[in-house]
């Protein structure tokens, strides 16, 4: 047996308003159904999958109860400037968590946000090596 392809979903109340979010990071749309009002949308980054599905067909057709509130998953991208992250994140609809702080004596610099649909996405920056 070999399993392959894995992917990450996140239920959202509207799959194609966060599509157009993600694509702050660099992500693009692999795979959408339907084309208009989609209950799922597939996008790929640097070979990391992620789904944007509602939940209500993953209820109906599978049996699931998708939890739709809280900080379910955290979404962590590395950059090379976490200010500017932080603040293009804001600009596109991100709702602010923490602004960029230093973390582990400062080796880091770390900011989180939250998508339209309340997922957490820390931004992380290396200022130096921690050894």
């Amino acid at each position: 047996m070999k399993f392959h392809d894995p992917q990450v979903i996140l239920f959202v109340a509207d799959a194609d308003r966060s599509a157009r979010f993600y694509t702050i990071f660099g992500f693009a749309e692999t795979f959408r159904l339907p084309e208009v009002n989609p209950l799922k949308v597939e996008m790929s980054k640097d070979g990391f999958a992620l789904g944007l599905a509602l939940p209500e067909p993953a209820r109906e057709s599978h049996g699931l109860d998708p939890v739709t509130t809280g900080h379910r998953a955290c979404l962590t991208f590395w950059t090379d400037d976490v200010e500017i992250a932080y603040r293009l994140a804001l600009d596109a609809g991100a709702v602010d968590n923490r602004a960029p702080h230093p973390f582990l004596d400062g080796a880091l610099s770390v900011a989180f946000v939250e998508d339209p649909d309340g997922h957490p996405i820390q931004l992380v920056q290396r200022i130096r090596a921690t050894h």
